[in-house]
């Protein structure tokens, strides 16, 4: 899949909906907050679908960041070829230049 920045934004909200909910299930008002010993309060059942909402966002997230690191090798790879065409205009260029210059020193010679 290709990356799209709204998936990373995507995946980030969803993260925080998911830290709201550990802070909910602890009680808390911060993340700094979260402890084990306040989680261990927490309802059984609440605990087990926020460990499956992490885990699919584990999911998600690696799939999200596999695209980016693909997307980022694509662009390096494109960066590297447009580099190498712009250095081979830039040698014909200095090809060229050198020989205008040569072509006017020669007439300039001819002429005296």
């Amino acid at each position: 899949a290709d990356f799209k920045l709204s998936d990373l934004y995507k995946m980030e909200q969803e993260m925080e909906s998911v830290v709201s909910a550990v802070m909910g299930l602890g009680g808390c008002r911060a993340k700094s907050e979260l402890s084990a010993s306040l989680m261990k309060h927490a309802e059984k059942d609440a605990m087990v679908k926020v460990v499956c909402e992490l885990i699919s966002m584990m999911e998600k997230s690696t799939t999200v960041l596999k695209s980016a690191a693909c997307s980022i090798n694509n662009l390096q790879a494109d960066q590297i070829v447009s580099q190498k065409r712009i250095m081979e205009l830039q040698e014909v260029n200095r090809g060229e230049t050198v020989k205008a210059v040569t072509d006017t020193a020669r007439s300039e010679i001819k002429s005296y």
